[in-house]
């Protein structure tokens, strides 16, 4: 109190008063800044809830979604064939995607250093990545079709017969190998979907396809499969 007095007192014995009125109120918007450090308006927390509400309500409706789920395995078996992509050109080795997991759905990422095509005799150091799918989603298996599920695609992307085939549709027959430079010889689809559940003649979320378009450079592109509109673009 003293040193505030002092202060005003100053003002007054040196300056005029329209001085000391300047003094006054800088200490006063002094004290008003440290009392807005202090905590949130009510206006600033009513915004940030509000955001929050927003970003929940978008997360809980994307993962309800059938469509959404199936769309969100789709990117990152995506992700992952290029990944086995970039590692045969920086390993320059041959690298291979092995879809083959007993009877659960999913795929390994291994170096095939004994040339079998697949990743089930590989040591632990040669393989580079396992990928077990949501139990909701799983290949687009028409390996007993006619009938094929309901509302369902009956060919891939780009046009081969889907019947008898288990949702796994190139060279391999069950496997995509990469080379050092890039490129497989492996072209094809993979087609995911969501069955109802207990019943996987039933679609309840849209296929997608992950299809290997060219051979020659391993050009990868995601389609989607629309009741009524056929495959389009993603």
């Amino acid at each position: 109190m003293c040193t505030n007095s002092a202060l005003v007192m100053l003002c007054f014995n040196k300056n005029s008063f329209g001085v000391s009125l300047v003094c006054l109120s800088s200490q006063n918007s002094l004290f008003k800044t440290k009392n807005r450090t202090q905590g949130f308006t009510l206006i600033e927390l009513s915004v940030v809830m509000v955001i929050i509400c927003i970003l929940a309500i978008g997360v809980v409706q994307m993962y309800s979604n059938p469509t959404a789920r199936v769309k969100g395995v789709m990117f990152n078996v995506l992700a992952d064939l290029n990944l086995a992509r970039s590692e045969s050109v920086n390993r320059n080795r041959d690298v291979l995607v092995d879809f083959t997991l007993g009877d659960k759905d999913g795929y390994q990422i291994c170096l095939d250093t004994d040339s079998d095509r697949d990743c089930d005799d590989e040591s632990s150091k040669n393989v580079i990545k396992e990928v077990l799918f949501r139990d909701e989603v799983q290949f687009y298996d028409c390996t007993s079709a006619p009938p094929y599920p309901a509302f369902g695609p009956t060919k891939t992307p780009s046009g081969t017969e889907l019947a008898g085939k288990n949702g796994l549709i190139f060279g391999g027959p069950d496997y995509i190998k990469w080379q050092p430079d890039g490129t497989s010889g492996d072209n094809g689809s993979i087609i995911l979907y969501h069955p109802a559940s207990g019943d996987p003649q039933q679609v309840k979320g849209d296929p997608y396809a992950a299809v290997i378009s060219s051979a020659a450079t391993g050009r990868i592109r995601l389609m989607r499969w629309r009741r009524g509109n056929g495959w389009s673009r993603k």
